[in-house]
Formats: structure tokens, C-alpha cells, sequence
């Protein structure tokens, strides 16, 4: 690749040595006329820097100008968005505030009404127990009566046969000495 580029450099340099040999000016014309052509050049690359610079100002206010439009537009409707957003989240509460307290106002009589019937319940019941245990009471005096009774009953009994008992013994005992 070396052996390809080398003549092409040998070359340039041959046909510049003959341009400037051939040149139809002295070498001061062709001086002054190149310093002409950088200064033109120049002047150009001032002008073109000076028009690249007004448009990049002008690019920039406008960039400025639109970033600063977007941004309006975009905090607008971000405030739009945050206030719609506040306003349902207000409405939710307030539907839900007034759904609570609509529950709690149906659950206040139903909770009355089923104390007042478990209220009355819980007396009816102590009624029975009441009756139930004065019954028992009841029953559990005759019993202890009927005891009595008996009781009295068998200590006659007991009594009448200690008697025949002893009656029976003299009579033995009689029997048994004579």
C-alpha cells in the first residue's frame, strides 16, 4: 500500500514545483493575489461566523421561547391535572363520608331494635329460670315435708316395735324364771 501512495506524493509535489515555475505571475502578484484570496476568505469566514452566530441567537431565543412555552403549557396542565385529581379525591371523600354515615344512621335502629329483642329475651329467660327454680324450691320443700313425715312415721313405728319388743322380752323373761 506504501509502494501505491509513494508515487502519488512525488507526483504532487512535480506538478506544484512546475505550477509555480509555469506560473504566468511573478512571485510578489502571486503573493499579493493569495493574500487577496485568504483575506476574502477571511472576510467570508467572518461573515458566515457572524450569520452562524445570529442564527444560533436567534435558534437559542427561539428554543428559549418554545422551551419556555412548553413549560407554561406543561405546568397548566399539570395544575389542571392536580386540580381535577384534588376535586375527585374531595368528591370521593365526601361520597364516602356520607355513605359511612348513612350506614351508621341505618345501623343505629338496627342495633337498637336487636338489643331491645335480645333485652327482652334475656328477661324471659331469667322469668323461667326464676319460676324454674322457685318450682324446685317448691319441690324440694314437699320432699323434705314428705321426709318429715316419714320420718316421724318410722320413729313410731320404731318406737311401737321397741315397745312390743320390751313387752315380749318380759314375757320371755317371765316364761323363762317360772
Amino acid at each position: 500500500m506504501a509502494g501505491r501512495i509513494v508515487p502519488f506524493v512525488i507526483g504532487g509535489i512535480v506538478g506544484a514545483v512546475a505550477g509555480l515555475l509555469y506560473a504566468p505571475r511573478t512571485g510578489e502578484e502571486t503573493r499579493a493575489y493569495v493574500a487577496d484570496k485568504a483575506n476574502e476568505a477571511w472576510g467570508n469566514a467572518q461573515n458566515l461566523g457572524g450569520e452562524a452566530s445570529t442564527r444560533g441567537q436567534d435558534f437559542y431565543g427561539n428554543a428559549v421561547a418554545k422551551g419556555q412555552a412548553v413549560y407554561q403549557n406543561v405546568a397548566e396542565t399539570a395544575q389542571q391535572a392536580y386540580t381535577r385529581a384534588t376535586s375527585t379525591a374531595q368528591d370521593v371523600f365526601n361520597s364516602a363520608q356520607e355513605r359511612v354515615q348513612e350506614v351508621a344512621g341505618n345501623a343505629k335502629p338496627f342495633a337498637t331494635t336487636q338489643n331491645d329483642e335480645l333485652r327482652e329475651k334475656i328477661e324471659a329467660a331469667r322469668q323461667r329460670i326464676a319460676a324454674q327454680v322457685a318450682k324446685n324450691a317448691e319441690a324440694a320443700q314437699e320432699a323434705a315435708e314428705k321426709i318429715e313425715v316419714d320420718a316421724e312415721a318410722v320413729a313410731e313405728e320404731t318406737a311401737d316395735a321397741a315397745e312390743e319388743a320390751a313387752t315380749d322380752a318380759e314375757d320371755a323373761a317371765e316364761k323363762a324364771a317360772e
